[in-house]
């Protein structure tokens, strides 16, 4: 069987954070050499355009490492409210506020927006939202091989710059107004399914955004259990102790991710079974529900633990963030 011989292509400027080509040079007597050979240097290609952009321009780096330190912040903060709905749920705390705030990233500014110092905060983690969505534009535009996974990939950074601009723009809103009359996220969802379902062909459309979001929480649960988590960033001059514990901390972060993205995709799709908007809640709502049982409360502590491991591996690996196309 034909076996590619493996080279390394290296670069004499390599980019910042950076890593060497690799490429595959075809066996003598293969009689797909030449084809495979095109795809190859197609490849290689791709990643000197990647690498050539981010010597020219490494400040585009270092914009994306604040965005995804604030990310980070966001993350550690809901994960710790939504482990306090757990400690709630348990009678764990005798406190009656404990518990009580929005267990999710919009929840988590308006937890930053009542403590000391909270308008510069949240101004901070606004501008740290926008520029992790431009960031996430610049990636989606950037060349590829042209294969189906790397349009998945593109696609999937423009919904989240969507996502992270939303999330910048409700600090900002927060900032502007009092954080305790900024819309609950529960309620959003659930207006939005109730709005859509009115209208023709509504209810299938919220059926197929929770089947794509329950699909793309598989996908963050099988990274996690792959420790498939540092593919954007440059681990190379850490320590492998430390590379170790960044990739098990992400991991556990990507599992409860996934666990949390697949919550709101399975009531959004009960909610287009049943014909009932109010059964469509956001992330805070799912974990309030699953809270009231044994079982659900294991999930909520999966997902609090998680959305707080992730904040801290994005805290923990934002200055190793390199610039990677899809």
């Amino acid at each position: 069987m034909f076996v590619p011989q493996r080279v390394t292509c290296g670069l004499t400027n390599a980019p910042v954070g950076g890593v060497p080509d690799v490429c595959y040079a075809p066996a003598t007597g293969n009689p797909n050499g030449e084809r495979w050979g095109g795809i190859m240097s197609t490849v290689h290609t791709v990643n000197q355009s990647v690498g050539r952009l981010a010597r020219e321009h490494p400040g585009l780096e270092k914009v994306g490492r604040f965005g995804w330190a604030a990310k980070g912040v966001v993350y550690a903060i809901a994960g710790v409210l939504a482990l306090l709905i757990a400690v709630r749920a348990a009678g764990w705390s005798n406190d009656p506020s404990t518990g009580t705030e929005e267990a999710s990233p919009t929840g988590a500014l308006k937890t930053v927006a009542h403590g000391a110092g909270g308008p510069v905060l949240l101004a901070l983690l606004g501008v740290g939202m926008l520029t992790y969505a431009a960031w996430r534009v610049i990636s989606a535009f950037l060349p590829s091989d042209g294969s189906a996974k790397a349009w998945v990939k593109r696609i999937g950074y423009l919904v989240s710059a969507v996502l992270y601009g939303f999330l910048a723009v409700t600090a900002f809103s927060i900032m502007r107004s009092k954080a305790a009359e900024a819309k609950n996220g529960n309620t959003s969802v659930s207006q939005a399914s109730g709005g859509l379902m009115a209208h023709t062909g509504g209810r299938l459309l919220i059926g197929v955004v929770g089947v794509i979001v329950i699909v793309a929480g598989l996908y963050r649960l099988v990274k996690g259990f792959k420790l498939d988590v540092d593919d954007e960033l440059d681990l190379s001059g850490v320590s492998p102790a430390r590379r170790r514990w960044s990739e098990r901390i992400g991991a556990v972060g990507e599992i409860g991710r996934g666990v949390g993205i697949g919550l709101i995709g399975f009531f959004l799709l009960r909610a287009a079974i049943t014909y009932d908007p109010n059964k469509a809640t956001g992330l805070d709502g799912a974990l309030r529900t699953l809270a009231t049982n044994t079982a659900g409360l294991i999930l909520v502590v999966v997902v609090g633990v998680g959305f707080l491991a992730y904040g801290v591996f994005c805290l923990t690996t934002f200055t190793h963030r390199r610039l990677q196309g899809p």
